[in-house]
């Protein structure tokens, strides 16, 4: 019986420190978040993309074309180069695009969402109650226009939602953080 006691009191203990040390690293990853929000200094890096749920997307995903795992509205972008960054004023991003074009953009035109250059109507907003980021934004590049919605979590990951003049819609999950050393000096 004092055996049992004592296996309890060491689980309760445990179990205390690990929520100790998880509620830390929230602030911590709260603190690191709201820094990087602040001084408009993070990159993103997409690890799914959702692309919408269409009949095309589903005969594609059935005809085998996508690798094992993925599915007509859930890619997996690992090993895809992909980023949303924001530098100061500036927004940079390219990010593979998976779905429908529904206006053609012409010869040439890239398959990723690409966009680089001073966003309009940007909107920063802190939502206390979910404890995350929203920032919306509008930005052009040659003929289409983006509708840019990011949600940054505290735990680092982030939402990007996108919605084109030209596409159907998409959105991203990946992980936020701090821009590399060498791209902050060159602000």
């Amino acid at each position: 019986m004092i055996k049992g006691f004592v296996v309890l009191g060491l689980m309760v203990v445990i179990w205390s420190c690990g929520s100790t040390q998880k509620t830390g690293n929230s602030a911590i990853q709260n603190r690191v978040l709201e820094q990087m929000v602040k001084q408009k200094s993070f990159q993103i890096v997409s690890e799914w993309a959702q692309p919408m749920n269409t009949n095309a997307m589903n005969r594609i995903a059935g005809s085998g074309l996508l690798l094992p795992g993925n599915s007509g509205s859930n890619i997996s972008l690992i090993a895809n180069p992909n980023y949303l960054k924001m530098k100061g004023d500036s927004v940079t991003a390219y990010l593979p695009y998976f779905g429908e074009r529904q206006l053609s953009g012409g010869y040439g035109v890239a398959n990723a969402v690409e966009f680089k250059g001073l966003p309009d109507k940007l909107k920063i907003a802190w939502n206390s109650k979910k404890e995350t980021y929203t920032i919306g934004f509008t930005i052009k590049e040659k003929s289409e226009v983006f509708q840019v919605s990011v949600t940054l979590f505290n735990s680092l990951t982030s939402h990007i939602t996108i919605n084109s003049s030209q596409r159907n819609f998409i959105r991203y999950i990946g992980k936020v953080s701090e821009l590399p050393k060498e791209e902050v000096d060159l602000q």
